[in-house]
């Protein structure tokens, strides 16, 4: 009997054909109490950047308000400091902009993110090339 998913963790509905991805790692970090961090938190914290709103990186995740900013508040709280500030509406609007801890912790995960990459190489393509074709 197959156990159901972790909360918060995203499962394929199938498996991709062998040659359409092969092996690849994902790396999420887990913090305990804390939460975690994982592809799509670093994903909607740069494009939170990128757009200057929580409104936009949401939609570009096709995600709703309430999600991304459920997930940027839990960011904020699990760090020392919040990694993205918000100022609200007024004649401009409202917006949003990573903190310099926020860009930091972007860059950490995705150096963390390279170096697995490279470390396991070798080994994602042995898995790779054990997978069965799955084309047909």
């Amino acid at each position: 009997m197959s156990q159901p998913a972790q909360k918060g963790v995203t499962r394929r509905s199938a498996p991709p054909a062998r040659g359409d991805e092969g092996a690849r790692l994902t790396l999420r970090v887990d913090f305990g109490a804390q939460g975690a961090l994982g592809p799509g938190k670093v994903r909607l914290l740069e494009l939170i950047s990128q757009h200057g709103s929580i409104t936009a990186a949401g939609k570009a995740m096709r995600m709703s308000y309430r999600r991304a900013w459920l997930l940027v508040d839990g960011l904020n709280q699990a760090f020392k400091a919040p990694l993205v500030e918000t100022q609200h509406g007024g004649p401009g609007g409202g917006g949003a902009a990573l903190s310099p801890l926020g860009e930091a912790v972007i860059r950490h995960y995705r150096a963390m993110e390279e170096a697995t990459a490279i470390a396991a190489a070798t080994h994602l393509t042995a898995l790779t090339d054990a997978l069965a074709d799955r084309s047909e």
